[in-house]
């Protein structure tokens, strides 16, 4: 016998299928209540062995149309629907007309909920959950509908149809499921990320909230650039311009209506003061240097020359090239075949962006000699802008400035 509140998941040996075939055999009579109905084996087998079903489904795709049809003729079934708007998942089971056990959870009575998805069910023989429940179906029976032939039969068309469009839809599924899945690192295979990669995902959301704060007025202002490269020259306003003449520090009360109004004034400063056009100029580097040294195409081929290029452009590169000519010392110290795994890994690789950012950090197999934490947090800015906002101390002090926290 099951126990009460049993947890019943597919995995890993036990599904639905095999806990609910248990139940049946105790049982003369089995109330299913299910928004999507596929698998009419088990039923047309407790029919012919004299077993009462009372099955409640949606009239609509995936409901199969063959599996109703298989059993629509049979002594011991009744079956009723509702609309789109049901969506209950509960299987009740009697014996001698008093509830013996009842499941409830996420499953419906598909294959995939009764053997192949990952389910929330739970089992119970508490009464005044059984009670509830049976109160609850007859409810739900008597705002229903008895499924008739001729409603099997209109709606053949509709499913036969729905089935067309799935072909599609699930190769599409497929492709989507591939690309962001495939090669992809799992959560219980990741090592403990440092606390400075899984801040890149709380830097992300922050940059994020502030780029839907300032998209139109950064679209017309330059309707051709990747707005992350326009906020990371926006962070040099705000940490050098703004606050360094102000002295003021934003709060969570006041940052939305102040944020649009500061980047108004980062636009007239950027007309007045400044001859060149610098969004321009990081979207130019962005596209000659790192989208086409960095590319798929190129990156296993990527020379000397164009890896010190990589390496200067980057923000936190620039001192120390001038100062300790750096540039030579992360070719010497790495070695390019080094350098073109690293980096092929940080910007192609599917693993999530904080392990990435971790293993350039902390990975042996990964890390790079001289490129620090800014530069790795850079990199994929700069090569995907579109995509990756650029992280370094500027941009931390900027959003600090702005008023938000990312601890």
């Amino acid at each position: 016998m099951l126990k009460d509140r049993m947890i019943i998941t597919n995995r890993p040996t036990k599904n639905l299928k095999n806990e609910i075939e248990k139940l049946a055999k105790q049982s003369d009579q089995i109330d299913i209540a299910t928004a999507f109905f596929t698998e009419s084996d088990l039923i047309k087998q407790w029919s012919e062995n004299q077993i009462q079903v009372n099955l409640l489904v949606s009239l609509r795709p995936p409901t199969s149309f063959y599996s109703l049809k298989k059993i629509q003729s049979s002594s011991k079934v009744e079956i009723s629907f509702l609309g789109d708007e049901f969506h209950s998942k509960f299987i009740i089971f009697y014996k001698e007309g008093f509830i013996i056990g009842a499941i409830i959870g996420s499953s419906n009575f598909t294959f995939g909920g009764l053997e192949k998805n990952i389910e929330t069910n739970i089992y119970s023989d508490e009464k005044k959950i059984l009670k509830g429940l049976e109160k609850h179906f007859s409810d739900l029976i008597k705002s229903s509908n008895l499924l008739q032939p001729t409603d099997l039969d209109n709606y053949e068309f509709l499913y036969k149809n729905w089935l067309k469009r799935q072909k599609k839809q699930n190769a599409e599924l497929k492709r989507f499921k591939t690309k962001i899945t495939a090669n992809r690192t799992k959560r219980n295979k990741k090592p403990r990320i440092t606390k400075i990669a899984k801040q890149y995902f709380v830097y992300w959301g922050i940059v994020d909230e502030i780029r839907e704060l300032i998209k139109d007025i950064a679209e017309k202002e330059h309707p051709n650039i990747p707005s992350y490269l326009i906020l990371d020259h926006f962070w040099h306003f705000i940490k050098v311009v703004w606050h360094k003449k102000s002295g003021k520090i934003l709060t969570e009360k006041n940052q939305k209506q102040i944020i649009p109004k500061l980047f108004k004034d980062y636009i007239k400063w950027h007309r007045e003061f400044k001859e060149d056009n610098y969004p321009n100029y990081m979207a130019n580097l962005s596209k000659d240097v790192y989208k086409f040294n960095l590319s798929r195409k190129n990156i296993d081929k990527l020379t000397e020359s164009q890896a010190r290029q990589v390496f200067a452009g980057l923000h936190s590169s620039n001192m120390r090239i001038q100062r300790f000519n750096a540039d030579d010392s992360f070719i010497a110290e790495n070695g390019m075949p080094r350098i073109r795994k690293s980096l092929k890994y940080l910007i192609h690789s599917n693993d999530e962006m904080d392990l990435k950012i971790h293993n350039l950090i902390k990975n042996p197999e990964y890390k790079l000699k001289r490129l620090g934490t800014s530069g790795v947090q850079e990199l994929n800015g700069w090569t995907k802008p579109e995509k990756y906002p650029i992280r370094n101390d500027k941009a931390d002090d900027a959003i600090r400035i702005l008023g938000y926290k990312l601890n």
